[in-house]
């Protein structure tokens, strides 16, 4: 069954949930490669870059904000966790899940950039433009494309 978006109504709220899962990302496709090779393991490295990517891309918006968050290093252990229950899942299945699952998160991001105030609006969209790599790189990888690195290659380009 897919993944199903939690309802956003406050901005500071969603935007620490958000920032917080970049973390668990990070720890999560950083561990994911560590039980894969090939093209799957440099996917999994490009994802953790660019989650690490858009924490540096997103932390100014949690300042200006005032928001705290967990701490760092717990949250990626969380991610750590998360990938130890998936380390049995094959790469096709992997795919199969970002794309059934992810556009959930996807219409999260979407909420929390309607709810951004104006001077967040850059970081909020780059929420949004990230889901979409990974659900485009997914995509294209499932129906064979040899470029679909490329997807993720282009966006962490676009943001460091």
């Amino acid at each position: 069954m897919a993944q199903t978006a939690r309802h956003i109504t406050d901005y500071a709220t969603g935007l620490r949930a958000m920032f917080e899962e970049e973390y668990m990302g990070e720890g999560l496709f950083e561990a994911l490669a560590g039980y894969h090779d090939g093209v799957a393991r440099q996917a999994f490295l490009l994802m953790a870059k660019i989650e690490r990517a858009m924490i540096a891309a997103t932390e100014s918006a949690i300042r200006r904000n005032g928001l705290q968050i967990r701490d760092p290093e717990s949250l990626r252990a969380e991610g750590r966790a998360e990938a130890e229950t998936m380390r049995i899942m094959s790469w096709p299945d992997f795919l199969d899940l970002i794309v059934t699952d992810y556009p959930a998160f996807l219409d999260e991001f979407e909420q929390v950039a309607q709810l951004a105030p104006p001077c967040d609006a850059v970081e909020a969209q780059l929420l949004i433009d990230h889901e979409v790599a990974f659900i485009d790189f997914a995509v294209a990888c499932r129906r064979g494309d040899p470029d679909s690195l490329g997807v993720l290659e282009s966006f962490l380009a676009r943001i460091t």
